[in-house]
């Protein structure tokens, strides 16, 4: 029952799985979630879920109709089991920009799979049919399509309502502030055709004194001395003016008007400016725009897929406050009806996914969007993730945004866009260098998580020319409605009665987009109060919504699949395995050998067919995959499986010692639920694994390999076992489960790939936490035939060479251990050298040295003191080196 079963267990599994932090190739990206993988794993092994359970989840648990979520932590668990695809290494970029990069990417997890789950090698079948074992081309191809279908992108894994609570009372408290703003606004918004009048008609100090108001509104309005504003900062007419800036260009005309008729005159002239330009934007926008869906309204179109709490909670209606969550300000911003990620707090992670482009109307497609922390839009071309086809986001002002048709090139048969926050971005951080927006680049050091990412998308619109909808101005509708004023001093007082009626509509629940204009505009000249006086219930309320947002857990994402209103794809074959000649597509299936059809396929042709072959692989009816799985815990055991060539039980794999009794133990696997433990109690209380180890002459004569376990051989520690031991001897094993990767200790690093150096002894964190880098892994670790994470790894490669000597002998690493477990020695009481002996023999062997040894190692300690023994026992270099010594002896790192 100790938890450290499910870390040993894990470990096992991830060499199989080809588990890697990093994607390799040339940058070593970052693998998004790859530690959560690990520690799925390990709480499934710990809780003994059935491994039937585990082969559906990593093969297609994003699929499963009843997820399994873990309780304590609030995790979709059946989620983060598709993270399996997307282990060992990727290639950057995509077919757009270098042929072959998604056929190396479907390889590598036909690859995995198979080895996996059926110990078959089907990726010999990429190029011919397979010269040994029955699987043909066509079934290479076939399950292409399977895997290719789903998206292979980011996912959230909080389980649905894990953040309920707290985006709830964010909610709540969201309402209460805008409730105190509106009983604050009102009054002001009363005021502003007085106050208007009063800074631009006859403009003193004296009333600016008495109202300092007063110098906001003319600064605002463009007349801060009284005096017409500079040219220079004007537009060249009132409908070529962006915003709101147009009231500078028509005050500038109010003021300077000689007499009543001019300054009528001027606005006639910005009102007939305005009504032309809107009449001519809007016959354009509905001549050459479609509108694709009002998302705040109607939400998204059909076939596009949102993720993440920060869109589910995201959609708003017009006016809906954003809460600054520092600072002396109330609301940073007031947001128009659509859906924003940050609407509630800017950790929570949301994704918009596109349909693919042939499945769009029009050549482009046109969103209203706002971002920032790097968020951004992906453009993925046949699942080819580590794209560096990315635009980051860094503007607070919504503006269009357009997606182009990209003509397919070398087999590409889907290409599509997403909007990411960071955290849903399955390349970030990408690269070094390529993560920048203008002068902004994100830190090599930087691993991209914890970060307050979001964006906002206010509008969806396809064309077919180039283009982006123009403003209409619609804002000014109200302004310009009725007669014109006669005066210049009626003009001023109809500015401020439009501007306070945005405030009016806003304050009594019915504010439109164009009134969100305004009130922004109002916040951001300080013309509506946004500071809480210390005390007041509003105060107190922002109070509430700042601790309540601090309190939201930053997200939990990895990459993983999502077949979400996807169009599935059949795969074509490559003649010859040549990317230079793709033949037909392959109908989706499973392998014709095990009669493959359609009980194991897609349904009805919908589908990629990944939750029917994970039902296939664990019917009962066919014990394939629990041969395959029972032959490896047997191996995990005795150190050699029933069938040695536990990846390959094809032609070229070895033939099993006891067939039969592999038979049996999968039978008897499925009929106790799937169970690991039971299965390793099985096995640990056997006869078989309590012999001895000491064989005899007739055994060996028969058996000199030790095929058939007539004794139990003597065996060396796994790389992990090794560096875990010498942290538990020392005192330095930090026992905690879970958490992320730490850098392995290097010499030198390198910043542009990532490569940093982590604490000589990894913080005492057992191995399995040490970051498995594809490009630079632990060298420790290797040194004792650690796998190649690139590959998957059915039994490990053991040898016995001088490095490891070495290693053992002058890595500071060991060095380090050996000192600090003498410090603990020369602190203890032990009467005498023999008790010192006798204690450290137990700790580090396990058992107590024999008479001969004890003295033999007194007498190196006495060798290694230049005095007496009283100064010999406190003597901290000395058994430094003794404990080092015995670090070093073969029976350390072997057990027998």
């Amino acid at each position: 029952e100790s938890p450290h079963f499910g870390e040993r267990m894990a470990r096992h599994w991830m060499d199989v799985v080809r588990y890697t932090d990093t994607y390799g190739y040339e940058w070593d990206n970052p693998a998004k979630g790859s530690w959560e993988y690990r520690d799925y794993l390990i709480r499934a092994f710990n809780g003994d879920v059935g491994f039937d359970q585990l082969i559906r989840e990593q093969i297609a648990g994003d699929l499963l109709p009843r997820p399994r979520v873990d309780r304590s932590s609030g995790l979709n668990e059946s989620l983060i089991g598709p993270m399996f695809y997307h282990m060992g290494e990727h290639r950057h970029g995509d077919n757009i920009r270098i042929n072959g990069v998604r056929e190396e990417m479907v390889d590598n997890k036909i690859d995995a799979f198979s080895k996996a789950f059926l110990s078959m090698t089907i990726a010999c079948a990429r190029c011919h049919n397979h010269k040994l074992d029955a699987v043909s081309q066509r079934d290479y191809y076939a399950m292409a399509g399977m895997f290719m279908t789903p998206r292979w992108t980011a996912r959230s894994i909080e389980a649905p309502g894990r953040n309920r609570a707290l985006i709830d009372k964010l909610k709540r408290l969201r309402d209460q502030i805008a409730g105190q703003l509106r009983k604050m606004w009102k009054p002001q918004g009363e005021k502003f055709a007085t106050e208007i009048e009063l800074a631009l008609v006859k403009p003193s100090e004296e009333a600016d004194s008495e109202n300092p108001r007063l110098a906001l509104w003319r600064k605002a309005l463009g007349d801060s001395t009284g005096k017409k504003a500079k040219a220079a900062d004007l537009a060249s007419d009132f409908a070529s003016a962006t915003g709101l800036d147009g009231l500078k260009w028509l005050v500038s005309r109010l003021v300077s008007a000689p007499d009543d008729a001019a300054a009528e005159n001027a606005w006639k002239q910005a009102s007939e400016q305005w009504r032309q330009a809107h009449t001519q934007r809007n016959r354009k926008n509905r001549a050459d725009f479609k509108v694709l869906a009002d998302v705040g309204r109607d939400g998204w179109p059909k076939n596009w897929v949102i993720e993440g709490d920060g869109m589910r909670s995201g959609r708003v209606v017009d006016g809906t406050p954003l809460i600054a969550l520092d600072g002396k300000a109330v609301v940073q911003t007031l947001l128009r009806r659509g859906y924003h990620t940050h609407s509630l707090s800017p950790k929570l992670p949301g994704a918009v996914r596109m349909p693919r482009q042939q499945d769009l109307p029009g050549k482009y497609v046109s969103l209203e969007l706002a971002g920032g922390e790097w968020s951004g839009s992906i453009r993925m071309a046949d699942n080819a993730f580590q794209t560096e086809a990315v635009k980051f986001f860094d503007w607070q002002k919504s503006r269009w945004e357009s997606f182009a048709d990209i003509a397919p090139k070398n087999g590409i048969q889907r290409l599509s866009y997403d909007l990411v926050t960071s955290d849903l971005n399955p390349n970030f951080p990408p690269r070094t260098g390529v993560a920048r927006v203008g002068a902004r680049k994100l830190p090599d050091k930087d691993m991209g998580f914890r970060k307050r990412s979001w964006f906002s998308v206010t509008g969806v619109v396809t064309h077919v020319q180039p283009g982006q909808p123009a403003d209409e101005m619609t804002r000014f509708s109200p302004l310009f409605d009725g007669l014109p004023p006669k005066t210049a001093r009626a003009a001023f007082r109809r500015i401020g009665a439009w501007l306070a009626m945005a405030v009016d509509d806003w304050a009594g629940g019915r504010p439109d987009g164009d009134d969100v204009q305004v009130l922004n505009w109002l916040l951001s000249h300080g013309l509506l109060q946004n500071v809480s006086a210390e005390g007041t219930a509003l105060a107190a309320l922002v109070e509430n919504y700042r601790a309540a947002e601090r309190a939201v857990p930053f997200p939990r994402t990895v990459n993983s699949m999502d077949e979400r209103a996807v169009v599935p794809v059949d795969y074509p074959l490559n003649i010859r395995g040549s990317i230079h000649d793709r033949g037909p597509n392959v109908p989706r299936r499973f392998l014709q050998v095990f009669g493959s059809q359609k009980a194991d396929g897609p349904r009805d042709g919908a589908g990629s067919g990944r939750l029917e072959l994970a039902s296939f692989l664990v019917d009962p009816r066919h014990a394939l995959a629990a041969r395959v799985y029972v032959n490896r815990l047997w191996q995990w055991v005795f150190g050699s499986g029933l069938v040695r060539t536990s990846n390959d039980f094809g032609r070229l794999g070895d033939r099993p010692s006891h067939p039969e009794l592999l038979d049996y133990l999968a039978r008897e696997f499925i009929a106790e639920g799937w169970s690991s433990k039971r299965m390793i109690r099985r096995l640990v209380a056997s006869r078989t694994f309590r012999q001895g180890g000491r064989p005899t002459e007739k055994a060996m004569a028969a058996d000199p390999n030790n095929r058939l376990l007539h004794h139990a051989a003597t065996r060396r520690l796994e790389a992990e076992a090794i560096r875990d031991s010498l942290l538990a001897v020392s005192g330095r094993l930090d026992r905690t489960l879970f958490g992320r990767s730490i850098n392995p200790h290097r010499h030198a690093e390198d910043s542009a790939k990532r490569l940093f150096s982590g604490p000589v002894d990894g913080n005492g964190r057992r191995s399995i936490y040490l970051k498995v880098s594809i490009m630079a892994p632990s060298k420790f670790l290797v040194s004792f035939n650690f796998p190649d994470p690139k590959l998957p790894t059915g039994r490990r490669d053991v040898t016995n060479v001088p490095a490891q000597a070495l290693v053992l002998l002058n890595d500071p690493f060991v060095v380090s251990l050996a000192d600090r477990w003498a410090g603990q020695l020369v602190s203890e009481d032990h009467s005498t050298p023999e008790a010192r002996i006798e204690q450290m023999f137990v700790r580090a062997l396990g058992r107590s040295p024999r008479k001969d040894e004890s003295g033999r190692w007194v007498e190196l300690a006495r060798g290694l003191s230049d005095g007496g023994t009283s100064r010999l026992m406190d003597d901290r270099t000395v058994w430094k080196n003794v404990a080092h010594t015995l670090l070093n002896t073969k029976e350390f790192i072997h057990f027998r």
